[in-house]
This record gives C-alpha cells, structure tokens and sequence, in this order.
C-alpha cells in the first residue's frame, strides 16, 4: 500500500512541478482521467504501459518514479523539511501546520 501511495506522490510532484494539470497529463497519456486520480492517489497501480507513458509525458525515467527519499534516515528527513519550511510563505506554512496537526 505504501509504494502505491509513494508513486502517486511522485508522479503528482513532478507533475504539479511541471505546471502539468492533471487532466493535461491524461489527456498525453491518454489514461481516464478518473483512473489518473486513482494513481496518484495511491489507490491504484498503473500498468507498465501506462507508466512508461507518465514517464514519457513527464519526460522522466520509470526509474526515477520510484526514487524517493521516504527510506532516508529520519534526521536527514527532519533536515531536508526545516529547509522545506524554512522557505515556505505564511499560507504554506498554515496549511502545512493543519495538515501535520491531524497525523497519528
């Protein structure tokens, strides 16, 4: 369950830092816009054709799909998110803030 949610995470990253919306990016890969939504997710598994074809239309490597710092260890996390906050705007920091407050 958690690499389902982790490649949905990364495809939705490298998508929105793309400026790539999400029905463009169904649209490229000619992948239901519905099902995209389930992908990235992390309630469904794309085929290898369909990833091959995220990868190609957000011109990255499979490989790299699966490429994260999750396994990192957890004082390298904490360093890399003060950097991430430390350079958020007022809103990001807020809605980081309520996001995080609801965690288990």
């Amino acid at each position: 369950m958690l690499q389902k949610k982790l490649l949905g995470a990364k495809i939705r990253y490298i998508r929105k830092s793309k400026k790539i919306s999400q029905e463009t990016l169904s649209e490229m890969t000619d992948i239901s816009p519905r099902q995209m939504v389930r992908i990235e997710m992390g309630q469904s598994f794309p085929t290898l054709e369909n990833l091959e074809k995220i990868a190609d239309a957000l011109d990255v490597s499979v490989q790299s799909l699966f490429e994260n710092d999750y396994y990192d260890s957890t004082e390298n996390l904490k360093k890399c998110l003060y950097e991430k906050i430390s350079g958020m705007d007022e809103k990001n920091v807020r809605f980081l803030y309520i996001v995080a407050s609801h965690l288990d």
